[in-house]
């Protein structure tokens, strides 16, 4: 993961599509993946940047409908792509520094444009959008909205984190979802027993190993009796550390103990997750742990198995089960934007029902806009229930401001023994921390 960035965002060269036209020009898209977009001299065209990854079914479709109806909405668009990956986010960055944007800017978070671009003044404030009414404010607070502006908008669908399962695997166990970990290692012991692998670890895509351990620090903030937002603050100033985080600690002992009980493929540093999504559905390993996009990829890939897995919460000893939720993409409005109150229609447009729909029919998942329905798995189906039960918090990882993405490294040197203890896990990213702290002048640390 750059978080779900982190997660998803993984080492891609750098590759830009050219002509990107700034606000106000009116000749026709040409970019590449643009829709036809209808011959109109009075139509304005507004340039949109994001990662080629970002580019999937929903923007394609939406990019569709506007481009058609772009004399009804008085704005048609014009998308440029740059690879994903670090060197993306420096692209990225070199943009913000030489003030080389385009109107409309597809970003991590507004907190990523502060910490790792600088360029939060270079976002508008789009307070006052009337799509605004369609979200719960908690849903877009501390994110899109933050220091007390609303500097994005949502722009594709939540990711929820947990554990996906076999259905037929657990029946023939005769096991029940768990809600405590001594229930968790009781149905691997179970499982083991019919010649499954309970779980599954795919260590060759890095990134896999984090969501198992991630959850820990969601139960570290509601025993403060805060949220990740509260406990990500104390971290960011330097008035709490990971390593004093006990039970993100404790979540990472737990993720090694169940490779040292035996209930983890021995093969996990060299498997994938393409391995793992064909070993769930195949019924060969019982469970994974991980986000939606896992029952996305197997509705896509073994359609004819979807409807076999489901999901819960990781559970804890104390069954306190919290899941973990990627928030959206942002899709901010940049000064650079000629015509401000268009670039804010457009955004208002994007951000509506209308428009998430759309979206939605091409790419099902959980969006944030309270009017949009949409088909989902089962599995994710069974996240959301938790996420609206109010037992999901948004992912630390998104909101902290100078670890970013590095506890994969650490976290397999553990699995591998060169790391003799899950605190010295958390000790890392704390060194990340300081080190990235200090390289931008932050007097917290001195």
């Amino acid at each position: 993961m750059k978080k779900r960035k982190k997660w998803l965002a993984m080492g891609l060269a750098v590759t830009m599509t050219f002509g990107l036209s700034g606000c106000g020009k009116s000749n026709a898209v040409s970019g590449e993946g643009s829709a036809a977009a209808k011959t109109d001299t009075q139509v304005k065209t507004l340039s949109v940047l994001m990662y080629t990854d970002w580019y999937k079914a929903g923007w394609q479709a939406l990019e569709q409908y506007i481009n058609d109806n772009s004399t009804e909405l008085g704005f048609r668009l014009e998308i440029s792509k740059i690879q994903g990956g670090s060197q993306g986010d420096q692209v990225l960055q070199t943009k913000f520094a030489t003030n080389d944007l385009p109107d409309i800017i597809q970003v991590y978070k507004p907190q990523w444009v502060e910490s790792y671009a600088n360029g939060l003044d270079k976002l508008v404030d789009l307070t006052g959008l009337e799509c605004v009414s369609e979200y719960d404010k908690k849903a877009l607070d501390g994110t899109f909205r933050y220091n007390g502006k609303l500097y994005a908008v949502p722009i594709d669908s939540v990711v929820l984190s947990g554990v996906f399962y076999n259905k037929k695997v657990f029946e023939k166990a005769g096991a029940e979802i768990p809600q405590t970990w001594d229930e968790f290692l009781a149905v691997c012991e179970k499982i083991k027993e019919k010649g499954v692998t309970p779980v599954y670890y795919s260590g060759k895509d890095a990134w896999s190993v984090q969501p198992p351990t991630i959850s820990g620090l969601l139960n570290d903030a509601a025993e403060k009796g805060t949220d990740t937002f509260g406990l990500m603050e104390q971290i960011n100033t330097n008035k709490l550390k990971y390593g004093d985080c006990t039970n993100f600690i404790d979540s990472i002992q737990r993720t090694k103990d169940l490779i040292d009980l035996g209930y983890v493929n021995e093969t996990y540093l060299s498997d994938t997750v393409d391995n793992a999504h064909q070993a769930l559905a195949d019924g060969t390993c019982a469970m994974y742990i991980n986000g939606t996009w896992c029952a996305d990829n197997i509705n896509k890939k073994f359609p004819d198995k979807i409807d076999d897995i489901g999901a819960f919460a990781l559970p804890t000893p104390e069954g306190d089960n919290y899941i973990n939720m990627f928030t959206p993409y942002s899709l901010a409005l940049t000064t650079n934007c000629k015509d401000t109150e268009l670039g804010k229609k457009a955004l208002n447009f994007i951000a509506s029902q209308k428009a998430q729909q759309i979206y939605a029919d091409a790419q099902p998942g959980v969006y944030l806009n309270k009017n949009v329905t949409s088909d989902i798995p089962k599995s994710t189906a069974d996240l959301k229930k938790i996420m609206d039960s109010g037992k999901a918090m948004t992912d630390w990882e998104e909101i902290n401001k100078y670890s970013y993405g590095n506890l994969s490294e650490p976290l397999l040197n553990y699995y591998t023994g060169m790391l003799k203890d899950a605190s010295e896990v958390a000790q890392a990213l704390d060194a990340e921390t300081e080190r990235n702290a200090k390289a931008q002048g932050d007097t917290n640390w001195k």
